[in-house]
């Protein structure tokens, strides 16, 4: 005897928690990313005007700076 199973049946209970897993690993990776760039942004604003000139970055430049590392890093 063949037991007929629907793909819906079969595929939701094994598909949700993975996906909602998924969503909040990403999410949490997200979080702690934006925390990163806050932090590492937050270190260079401290240094001197001259220190950020030897690393060739002006003040108003630090922001994107520190998030374009981030992206190159991946």
């Amino acid at each position: 005897m063949t037991m007929i199973v629907s793909p819906r049946e079969s595929r939701a209970p094994a598909t949700r928690p993975a996906l909602l897993t998924t969503t909040a690993a990403r999410a949490i990776a997200w979080v702690g990313l934006r925390l990163r760039i806050r932090r590492d942004t937050a270190k260079l604003l401290a240094l001197s005007d001259h220190l950020l000139a030897d690393m060739g970055v002006r003040r108003d430049q630090v922001g994107s700076a520190v998030r374009d590392a981030y992206r190159n890093s991946r």
